[in-house]
């Protein structure tokens, strides 16, 4: 069968994943690369408006119909910086939370963290004045610590399990004919993104803010994107747990 001529790719404007993205439409001129909210990347998925979209693994887990690409994902082994649950109240007070309605994963990890590894029962609530409250992404980065401190939650994730955490991985639908083109294209221009790593930085410091020797910090050290058994196995280690496996 023939490959398509226009192959696109779906994400979020998160700097997390720019070494994943940044290169796409280098690597191959057939790539198309597109923004839309974390919720809606798998409809986008499977109304055939992407083809390919970086999905926050929560949403894998729910939608069988799916696969990823094997290999590839946004993970940290330990702190992340830009997953946090901001407390107003010490971790032992929390009764309420406030999620984020950008990321499922995040949710569901701070929740399964308050239950499992802070022995905490909680409420969500959406009104401000939660006693903690998840934000992500750059708002996090920026953001300054919490009135009673800030958990990351990652760290929290590794030390309760001692494995890395995936947040998000590359998806197709299970019937997409190109799985294998669309494979090699992410891997290729995943190696681009981390070799140019420099300047994503650099462009990120100009356009967002802190330095260079920041995001530099943040791209290489906080998180990473080649994904082995032992990220696997943390992957496989939060389905269980949200499951209730």
């Amino acid at each position: 069968m023939a490959e398509k001529n226009e192959f696109i790719f779906a994400g979020a404007p998160y700097s997390n994943s720019a070494p994943l993205v940044d290169k796409l439409m280098e690597t191959d001129p057939r790539v198309r690369v597109m923004n839309d909210h974390p919720a809606n990347l798998v409809v986008d998925l499977n109304t055939g408006k992407a083809d390919v979209a970086l999905i926050p693994v929560a949403h894998l887990f729910s939608h069988p119909e799916l696969t990823m690409i094997e290999g590839l994902g946004v993970a940290a082994d330990g702190p992340v910086k830009s997953v946090l649950l901001k407390c107003n109240v010490p971790v032992e007070e929390i009764k309420t939370v406030k999620l984020d309605p950008a990321s499922a994963t995040s949710n569901a990890l701070a929740e399964l963290l308050l239950a499992k590894h802070f022995d905490r029962s909680v409420k969500r609530v959406d009104e401000k004045g939660a006693d903690a409250e998840v934000v992500i992404g750059d708002r996090a980065l920026f953001s300054d610590p919490a009135l009673a401190g800030d958990i990351d939650l990652a760290a929290a994730w590794k030390a309760m399990t001692n494995l890395p955490f995936v947040f998000a991985v590359w998806a197709v639908r299970k019937d997409f004919k190109n799985i294998e083109a669309i494979s090699k294209i992410a891997h290729k221009a995943c190696k681009e993104g981390i070799q140019s790593l420099e300047q994503i930085a650099e462009r990120y410091a100009g356009e967002v803010g802190h330095t260079q020797a920041f995001w530099m910090d943040y791209l290489s050290n906080s998180i990473h994107y080649s994904l082995d058994d032992r990220d696997m196995a943390g992957m496989n280690r939060f389905r269980e747990l949200i499951s209730g496996a």
